[in-house]
């Protein structure tokens, strides 16, 4: 089952999205609750209710759709985020705190068609995109989504995630081995894997990351990183 949140102080509107998103096709079962108040909306999350997708009305009194995002981010770093808003100079603003898509509100069924599909690709990508963890007690499956950065540590590879990190006894070498195929992974500098989907900011020498990590680019690595991050989005287009 996928549960979406829709977050709008118009009640008739957000009932309205319900009904488009339910009577739409999808590969699993969904259920979608109704927010008028984001606050209660992040109460619910904070007390530790899970949404895979939330749909969020930008401009709402008391709490504006940009400042309610970012606190989605803080509580769960992996959830869609997709906003809804009457003016599309708004849309560049979602980049601030990752957000999936934005609709046109006036616009909903017509837009909805090509963003559910975007939706659903990401939510396959999700379930099928893990490293698997196996050491002698246990194993874990980490989706790839969650990675930001992959680095050596002596012995251990250790991967950093949004909230935690995961070391695993076996060389970068390897790991990057493993990972082959999945052209969301580069190599920055001699100890250092990145997400290219996580990261904020490309320069000259340094890239940023979405949690604001810095980490320097190897120098004979500066050009080959800036290409590869390029074909990687020419390729999603």
């Amino acid at each position: 089952m996928k549960k979406i949140a829709i977050v709008d102080d118009d009640r008739d509107y957000a009932e309205g999205i319900r009904k488009v998103i339910t009577a739409s096709k999808w590969r699993d079962t969904i259920w979608a609750d109704i927010y008028e108040d984001p606050g209660l909306f992040l109460d619910e999350l904070q007390n530790g209710k899970e949404y895979d997708l939330c749909l969020s009305d930008i401009e709402m009194p008391g709490k504006s759709g940009l400042a309610l995002a970012g606190e989605i981010r803080r509580l769960d770093p992996y959830m869609l985020l997709v906003f809804l808003t009457a003016y599309s100079k708004y849309a560049v603003c979602g980049y601030q705190v990752e957000a999936f898509d934005y609709i046109i509100k006036e616009r909903f069924e017509e837009e909805w068609k090509r963003v559910r599909k975007k939706i659903e690709k990401a939510f396959e990508r999700l379930e099928n995109d893990y490293y698997l963890v196996e050491a002698s007690t246990f194993f874990e499956k980490i989706p790839l989504s969650h990675i930001l950065y992959i680095h050596k540590e002596e012995k251990y590879t250790v991967f950093v995630l949004e909230d935690r990190q995961v070391r695993v006894r076996k060389p970068l070498r390897q790991v990057q081995k493993e990972l082959a195929g999945k052209n969301q992974f580069i190599q920055v500098e001699r100890g250092h894997v990145v997400n290219i989907e996580k990261i904020r900011k490309f320069e000259l020498r340094e890239i940023e990351l979405t949690n604001g990590r810095r980490i320097p680019i190897g120098k004979i690595l500066s050009s080959e990183v800036r290409d590869k991050i390029h074909s990687y989005y020419s390729g999603r287009i």
